[in-house]
Parts: structure tokens; C-alpha cells; sequence
């Protein structure tokens, strides 16, 4: 398989790879700075904003199941901000 480097997709990749990057120094420093706990518990979280970037730019289908895991992501990660 031979990569295009003008394909829009190698670009779209190319921006995935480093946004994942920062966001996991991101996850260090903030590891680094407060408590683990809290820390994965809003780690956690971007499973809710995976599910919105899914269907708002991806055309995925928000089934009862995703809804309810965000749901209770994000009741966790208030639950545990609460405390």
C-alpha cells in the first residue's frame, strides 16, 4: 500500500496522530499535577466526545446503548467531581 501525501485522508490521519499525541501529554501533566483518580475519571469522558464527533462529522447512529454509556460516563465523572 503506498501512502498519497496529497489524499485528503493522509492529512485527516496525519492531524489524528498529533491531536492524539498532545492529548496524551496532556493525560501525563495533568497526572503529574492532581490526583489520579479524578484524573481517569475525566479521562474517561472522551468516550463521550468520541460518540458526538461520531455522529455529528461521521454520520453514525446514536443507538439507546451509546446514549446510556454516556450517560453513565458522564454521571461518573460529575459523581466523582461532586465529592
Amino acid at each position: 500500500m503506498r501512502i498519497d501525501p496529497k489524499a485528503p485522508e493522509t492529512w485527516k490521519a496525519a492531524g489524528g496522530g498529533m491531536v492524539s499525541l498532545m492529548s496524551y501529554g496532556v493525560v501525563l501533566i495533568a497526572y503529574s499535577m492532581a490526583p489520579a483518580g479524578p484524573v481517569s475519571a475525566l479521562r474517561e469522558t472522551s468516550v463521550v466526545f468520541a460518540v458526538l464527533i461520531g455522529w455529528l462529522f461521521l454520520g453514525e447512529t446514536l443507538t439507546a446503548k451509546r446514549i446510556a454509556a454516556c450517560i453513565v460516563v458522564a454521571s461518573g465523572a460529575i459523581l466523582i467531581g461532586l465529592s
